[in-house]
């Protein structure tokens, strides 16, 4: 007689956005007591953008740093774990790079 077990991917509603420069973010998550995770991708767009790009991360990570961003632009983050063909996602977070240098002419 085989038992079939359903294990729930979690991940903690909150997510963190720290480490944040004129073009990178740092995104943090926990997945509590999720035994087993098979995927997890953090999704993002800048605010007004019409689709979402994605940065996967190890499954044994709990956060990746997103580069490549526009300075002084707002974005848009959520992070999505799946596990055994069933998913969960976070709350969005939204921040704002940070802004240009200013350079001075010697």
């Amino acid at each position: 007689m085989w038992k079939l077990l359903c294990i729930d991917p979690h991940i903690s509603s909150a997510i963190n956005v720290t480490d944040i420069t004129q073009t990178s973010v740092r995104v943090s998550w926990s997945t509590g007591q999720t035994q087993v995770v098979n995927s997890i991708v953090v999704y993002y767009t800048a605010t007004g953008a019409t689709s979402w790009n994605t940065r996967s991360a190890s499954q044994s990570t709990t956060h990746v740093t997103v580069s490549a961003l526009q300075p002084e632009t707002q974005y848009q983050f959520y992070v999505k774990i799946s596990s055994y063909g069933r998913s969960s996602t976070s709350d969005t977070v939204t921040v704002t790079t940070g802004t240009k240098s200013s350079t001075t002419a010697d």
